[in-house]
């Protein structure tokens, strides 16, 4: 069927002879990127049964449409007259030029279109016939028939990245409550948002201040880092906050095993060795100096647009976020936001989990940004992994001041701060494994004797009551990322004067049942930053769990495991459920490949020539008489206002050239548009579609030299007296 499709479109190319968009206004509505293009194009219409008036051969479409999208303005107006050909099309689709009804700039995810049409049959002499109303609810881009009585319309919805426009749209989506993100350290223990914005808030802003601060995490899940860092650093002085992915969202890097000889088109994207996508196109716009320096807003930026798996790359997978506080837009490395220098710039640059050597290289780049940028290794303070060797077992880079521990994280925190005053900025960067919480802190259970008790939900329960615990569609796809993560479950047991006297004692003898199946503890970790207090708030007491055992509703319970007779009162203050660590993820190259360029009008043509030759003794002997040793100069007009020029140079029926240009003393010469040809190519009945644009002259032929023009003549005569024929047929019924 394909073959024959093809055919056709050329034999009427030859025989008979054979974008640019204008959008409306619109304003934008976050919170999510990229910003896009939301269009409604009319590709034809057709009736289910003749209407011709016997006028002019046609059935005579006129009507209205309207196309309204949610939370956004409508578009309506005239379809214009549309020349229906019963006689050729009978009920099926006839394709007209393509024509937006209707385009909207918004950001992901595109909002619901309704398309309504109603459509009449225009009379010159009566009132119009009515043909039918109806209309189409669109969710999703695709092609689709809105019915209308004893019409149908053809339309297509677009959606297409518009990377200029996308400042207009928000890079951040904040976390709901209910939910944390963590990082991942090599001790086993993890730095919670909420821990990290109760140190940076309580050892930098609320004590020594600072002249401006960014963030930048780069692992699974790191935008649920910013929300709590943004609400305990607002008002307190500029920052900025990047992510390479959203708070429910994993990031993505390139594995161990990557070979840059084998994938020539990655080198050409700057990648020679194994390293995560966002923070390389972040480290290379930090390295920049001099004019070509830019804000934090203008990195977040680029690096959205350059990552290959975010919004504008080869393959979306990759939701890179950015927000700010103060005048953090405009943060400079070195500068204010009011582009004065500051007096000196420290980092700390965090790799825990560092099993992986694209952590090693992510850190690398890094480095060697800041270390253009100026900063001596005094300034920076870097720790990864055990501090001593890198992943292939070789000894670390020089620079690694420590190992990646939750310890040597809160102390490099401290330690910076006695340097930090209000004039000093601060690069804080994470790379590695990130974990996705279900938390809730504040549960204020008190275990008052040695019997199990449920630990209930509060806010985010589904129903007045419950005692289980909710987990979205997200987490538990979440949890099955990664092969080698360890989900599990913790419980916060505040640190009172009784827990502190008889400490572990106590702790080792608190159960935890999960669904009714008892858990092993495997970590007790003291939590100073529960607070904004420099004091031991609690400790965490972390059992892992099997991926299976948790679903969408858990019932969760704490109990006392030793002797009932040496029972201490403890207090639950806080629950998390984790997804465990989560390394980023590796996608196959064949899918990072440039999206290939869209097929010139040319090539596309191009394609046709075999499956026309194949067929050429197939065609009617009309057609080799007329077509069987010609030199066609076929010129068609393109849509930007150029004309392209084809040579087509046959013998005994068959194609033996075809190339750009006029061919050399031509004897046959076609016109026609762009249009035309596209819809003839794209119609499902490419002879029926080609036929009608013949009838309505809009495919144009004539003979070069005497002999041939009388045969071109004689041809267009009898395809006249064809449509007359036709013509007189409607009129007699």
């Amino acid at each position: 069927m394909e073959k024959m499709r093809k055919k056709r479109v050329f034999m009427l190319l030859f025989i008979a002879g054979l974008l640019t968009l204008p959008y409306a206004s619109a304003h934008f509505d976050p919170p999510d990127s990229p910003a896009i293009m939301v269009t409604v194009w009319l590709l034809g219409v057709a009736t289910t049964e003749d209407m011709d008036d016997g006028v002019n051969g046609y059935t005579d479409i006129t009507g209205t449409y309207k196309v309204s999208q949610t939370n956004h303005e409508s578009s309506a107006g005239d379809l214009g007259l549309i020349l229906y050909d019963w006689d050729t099309l009978k009920g099926r689709i006839g394709y007209i030029k393509k024509r937006p009804l209707y385009s909207h700039r918004e950001c992901t995810p595109m909002n619901d279109v309704t398309v309504s049409f109603n459509l009449e049959e225009s009379n010159s002499m009566f009132a119009n016939g009515k043909i039918g109303s109806g209309s189409i609810k669109v969710t999703k881009p695709g092609r689709y028939t809105v019915n209308a009585g004893k019409g149908k319309v053809l339309i297509e919805v677009t959606v297409t990245k518009t990377p200029i426009a996308s400042e207009e749209c928000s890079y951040f989506e904040d976390q709901p409550e209910g939910y944390a993100s963590s990082i991942v350290t090599s001790s086993g223990g993890y730095v919670y948002d909420w821990q990290l914005a109760n140190m940076i808030n309580m050892w930098i802003a609320n004590r020594t201040g600072y002249a401006n601060m960014v963030f930048i995490f780069n692992q699974c899940f790191g935008g649920g880092m910013i929300d709590d860092l943004k609400e305990k650093l607002k008002g307190t002085g500029d920052a900025a906050f990047m992510s390479a992915s959203k708070h429910n969202k994993p990031s993505w890097g390139i594995g161990d095993d990557y070979n840059p000889s084998r994938w020539p088109e990655m080198v050409k994207k700057g990648f020679i060795r194994p390293e995560d996508y966002y923070p390389k196109e972040v480290g290379e716009e930090l390295a920049k100096t001099g004019k070509e320096a830019p804000t934090m807003k203008e990195v977040a930026k680029r690096a959205e647009q350059e990552d290959l798996l975010g919004p504008y790359g080869s393959d979306f997978r990759e939701r890179p976020q950015y927000t700010s506080i103060g005048n953090g837009d405009g943060i400079m490395i070195g500068k204010k936001a009011d582009g004065s220098a500051v007096k000196s710039k420290h980092a700390i640059l965090f790799a825990g989990d560092a099993n992986q050597k694209r952590h090693w290289n992510n850190m690398d780049r890094m480095y060697k940004a800041l270390k253009k940028q100026g900063f001596s290794d005094g300034d920076i303070i870097a720790l990864a992994g055990n501090g001593k060797t890198m992943s292939n077992g070789t000894n670390a880079p020089s620079y690694i001041d420590g190992p990646g521990t939750k310890k040597a994280l809160y102390e490099a925190i401290v330690n910076i701060s006695k340097k930090m005053n209000k004039d000093e900025q601060l690069i804080f960067w994470v790379s590695d494994h990130g974990n996705r919480e279900r938390i809730e802190r504040a549960v204020l259970l008190d275990l008052i004797d040695p019997v199990t008790e449920p630990v209930p939900p509060k806010k985010t329960a589904r129903r007045p009551g419950q005692v289980t615990w909710d987990l979205d569609e997200d987490f538990l796809k979440a949890m099955e990322l990664d092969p080698d993560n360890q989900p599990y479950v913790s419980v916060l047991v505040e640190a009172t004067p009784e827990i502190m006297e008889f400490g572990e004692y106590v702790l080792k003898n608190i159960e935890l049942y999960i669904n009714k199946n008892e858990l092993n503890i495997s970590l007790i970790e003291p939590i100073t930053a529960y607070d904004t207090d420099p004091d031991l708030d609690a400790f965490e007491l972390v059992f892992p769990v099997d991926e299976e055992l948790l679903g969408e509703e858990n019932l969760i319970e704490v109990g006392w495991g030793g002797n009932p007779e040496e029972f201490i009162k403890y207090r639950i203050i806080g629950l998390i459920i984790s997804t465990g660590g989560i390394n980023e993820l590796e996608a196959e190259f064949e899918e990072l490949k440039e999206p290939e360029e869209e097929k010139t009008l040319f090539e596309l043509l191009e394609e046709y020539v075999p499956t026309y030759n194949e067929n050429v003794d197939n065609l009617p002997d009309i057609v080799k008489r007329i077509a069987g040793n010609e030199r066609i100069d076929l010129e068609i007009t393109l849509e930007n206002g150029s004309r392209l020029n084809i040579g087509v140079v046959t013998e005994g029926g068959r194609i033996v050239e075809f190339s750009k240009g006029r061919p050399l003393e031509p004897t046959l010469k076609v016109w026609t548009n762009e249009g035309v040809v596209r819809n003839i190519i794209n119609s499902e009945t490419p002879g029926d579609t080609g036929l009608y644009y013949l009838k309505r002259g809009e495919i144009k032929y004539s003979g070069v030299g005497f002999g041939r023009s009388i045969r071109i003549l004689t041809v267009k005569i009898v395809i006249r007296i064809y449509r007359f024929v036709e013509v007189i047929g409607d009129i007699v019924g």
